[in-house]
């Protein structure tokens, strides 16, 4: 045991983002690297016990707007105390800098900083605290990775990224693990009361901004009044929850759409769906794109998503200048035949080969 491998993970949370995933499927590959995770917030109990059954040590710490002094110190206590070989950070670009700053103080010889976002802030002033502290998060970051190449652009600079200074990891997943299943689209339909031929959009993603919750529903309310047998399907959680679901009964329609929370396996509810809709206004690298693809879902996204995502033939940009063109599209989508008609093309999403890059970066001396 003492041999192996000592990687720290340092996440914002534990709450079913796409950081914690990406986290979740990499480390769920490497089964002689030892692991232990940092997080900050209450943690959703469903997303914890993922983590638990890995084997993978969790361990809550202050969080950084209510205890900042201590959220600083415990982190800088933890490193010191575990000496870790690698430390693995995954906060938004300009906060990693405080843990690899941290480790580099302790000696930790492999400090990754790992950019998830394609963040593009409109106020002047946060532009140039963006630019300012990209500085210190390249001198005090051994390895620069990022999700994507819009998110390396982002996090990194287009200089960085063209030298090949930036490792590209990708948001990769087990394919097997989504593959269409006809009971399962059975069990989830006949759990919320969803007739056979009902046509199902659906969305899974957390009630941020980012994600345009807003337009979803207006896309819904219109397709609604021409195609009576429509439901709307809604996977996640978050803060804006509850004003979509004011939004929704304000419309009338609360009896069409189907809020289900947070789920633990998101497959099934791939399976009940007809088609997905990924409105956001921004995206680095949405993975619940590339699980939908392999989930054989057609899916209308839109043009925020970077290109890289698609690698199936089942996706179609759409502008969110206007509703119309979505509705107009889900009117002449039919309800998905109960067999796997998975297209995708391009496999470089699969975590089987791609977890290795990574495994070769913890372990290179």
């Amino acid at each position: 045991m003492d041999d192996q491998v000592r990687v720290c993970q340092v996440l914002h949370g534990i709450v079913g983002g796409g950081s914690e995933q990406v986290v979740l499927n990499y480390c769920s590959q490497m089964h002689d690297i030892r692991f232990d995770l940092l997080y900050q917030y209450k943690p959703n109990p469903l997303i914890l016990d993922r983590f638990n059954e890995l084997g993978i040590n969790c361990i809550q710490i202050p969080d950084k707007v209510h205890h900042p002094i201590k959220h600083l110190w415990t982190i800088f206590k933890i490193l010191k105390r575990n000496r870790y070989d690698v430390v693995h950070c995954h906060l938004d670009w300009f906060m990693n800098v405080t843990v690899t700053f941290l480790a580099w103080l302790v000696g930790i010889p492999k400090r990754f900083a790992h950019h998830h976002q394609a963040y593009h802030p409109s106020n002047p002033l946060l532009k140039l605290l963006c630019v300012v502290l990209r500085i210190p998060n390249k001198i005090f970051a051994t390895n620069w990775l990022a999700c994507g190449k819009a998110a390396a652009v982002n996090g990194w600079g287009s200089r960085a990224v063209a030298k090949g200074r930036v490792t590209i990891l990708p948001n990769a997943i087990n394919p097997r693990r989504f593959q269409f299943d006809v009971d399962a689209r059975k069990e989830i339909r006949n759990q919320y009361g969803l007739a056979e031929d009902d046509f199902v959009v659906g969305h899974v993603g957390r009630f941020f901004p980012e994600k345009n919750h807003e337009f979803l529903i207006k896309v819904f309310a219109e397709l609604a009044k021409s195609r009576l047998n429509s439901r709307m399907l809604l996977v996640g959680i978050g803060p804006l929850l509850e004003n979509i679901k004011q939004g929704i009964s304000d419309m009338e329609l609360g009896d069409r759409v189907i809020f289900t929370g947070l789920q633990k396996n998101t497959v099934p509810y791939y399976c009940a769906m007809d088609v997905l809709l990924l409105p956001s206004v921004r995206e680095a690298f949405p993975m619940t794109l590339v699980e939908a693809q392999y989930n054989g879902l057609n899916c209308l996204v839109s043009e925020a998503v970077p290109d890289e995502v698609s690698i199936s033939k089942n996706i179609k940009k759409m502008s969110l200048k206007d509703v119309r063109p979505w509705v107009d599209e889900l009117l002449l989508a039919k309800v998905r035949p109960e067999k796997n008609n998975c297209t995708v093309y391009n496999d470089c999403f699969d975590i089987r080969t791609c977890y290795g890059k990574l495994e070769s970066l913890y372990k290179t001396p």
